[in-house]
């Protein structure tokens, strides 16, 4: 048995070149393990490690060298003001979403009880987050992905106003919407092989087509009858993807206001359709 010190020690160690974050890494998955938080550790260090819980850390941190993100280890990802559940089925969150959300409640603000749709909802972060500030509007979470829905209703328990539906982007869903947003995959289909996140996340929360633009382009061709004015769509993008999608989205809408929202980054992260 070894003290907690000991094992960051030997944990960070291991992770170096694998991680870029490797003393985060180890202490996150160290408190998910003894169910502490982070700062427990470093104000214990001393603590010795019970065996079955430095058996189940050995495991853990196995399946991050191997590539695992942390998320899918603790099996939870924070997202705007609270954790997610998150596995194999969905993307894991990522910051940048947070501007979606964020331009969806500021143009929501006193404009009584709207009808939203979140298309590709994957873990619900958009919709539930949305729903959560906004209890008097309908929000509809939708998900080609039975099994990302399961993960989105886990997510959602608790918020009466949320309907989940499996739908293939706006197919089979009925009505008109005052915000529709949707975080579709777009990277091309060529580049998911490169990328260390094809082999952990699903493909089909990637998978963009042969331009990356595949499904985007499907949904600006139905949103034009179904969003109403005034109204605001909002689509999540690559960040070398904004003047497509931005073409793309006068033309769907000719007569509506179209921005480019840029991320922390300051990279071209959301196209922004407003209908007045």
């Amino acid at each position: 048995m070894t003290t907690i010190a000991d094992t960051l020690k030997q944990a960070i160690a291991s992770l170096m070149g694998v991680s870029g974050s490797p003393r985060l890494d180890a202490e996150m998955i160290l408190a998910h393990v003894i169910e502490k938080p982070r700062e427990y550790l470093i104000a214990h260090g001393e603590v010795t490690l019970d065996t079955p819980s430095a058996s189940t850390y050995a495991k853990l941190l196995t399946l991050r060298r191997k590539g695992m993100p942390v998320a899918y280890i603790l099996g939870k990802r924070g997202f705007f003001d609270r954790d997610f559940r998150v596995n194999s089925h969905v993307l894991i969150p990522r910051p940048e979403t947070e501007h979606v959300v964020e331009s969806a409640l500021s143009w929501a603000q006193g404009r009584g009880k709207l009808h939203i749709i979140d298309i590709g909802t994957g873990s619900g972060v958009i919709a539930l987050s949305i729903a959560a500030k906004l209890s008097e509007s309908s929000v509809i979470a939708s998900d080609v992905s039975a099994a990302a829905l399961l993960v989105a209703r886990e997510n959602g328990l608790g918020l009466n106003n949320v309907t989940y539906l499996q739908s293939d982007l706006l197919a089979g869903i009925v009505g008109t919407f005052d915000i529709i947003c949707a975080n579709l995959p777009y990277i091309a289909t060529g580049e998911l092989n490169l990328l260390e996140v094809a082999k952990f996340e699903p493909h089909v929360a990637l998978d963009g087509g042969s331009d990356g633009l595949l499904l985007i382009r499907r949904l600006l061709d139905q949103a034009p009858t179904r969003l109403r004015r005034p109204g605001l769509m909002l689509l999540e993008m690559g960040a070398d993807q904004g003047e497509a999608v931005a073409g793309l989205a006068r033309s769907a809408f000719p007569q509506a206001q179209v921005s480019i929202i840029k991320d922390y980054a300051k990279l071209d992260r959301v196209v922004r359709i407003e209908i007045v």
